[in-house]
């Protein structure tokens, strides 16, 4: 019975979390997600990563343009807003930029 209970909790808890599509601009992007909720909209210029339960990807950025899937361990529910090609990550800057503007 505890087991049916916290089923029917997890299952409300996915229901209830925000829908892309009803974050003003988000259905293209994506959001981040915190525990099953859209946190953050991804900004103009990134769009919505997340490892499911996987190998994370790290974004590309200005020291690493072409980032090699870690396999060190799986991670599970990670969300992030990557910036979108061509563009990568200024690591000082925090902004995505072409990689010649790297700072």
């Amino acid at each position: 019975m505890k087991c049916v209970v916290f089923f029917a909790l997890v299952a409300m808890s996915l229901v209830v979390a925000i829908p892309v599509e009803d974050v003003a601009g988000a259905s293209s992007r994506g959001c981040r997600y915190i525990m099953g909720r859209c946190a953050e909209v991804c900004p103009v210029g990134t769009h919505a990563y997340t490892t499911g339960c996987n190998f994370l990807m790290p974004e590309a950025t200005c020291k690493k343009p072409t980032p090699v899937l870690d396999t060190r361990g799986m991670i599970c529910d990670y969300s992030s807003c990557y910036c979108d090609e061509p563009t990568v990550r200024d690591e000082k800057t925090g902004q995505c930029v072409a990689l010649d503007k790297c700072s």
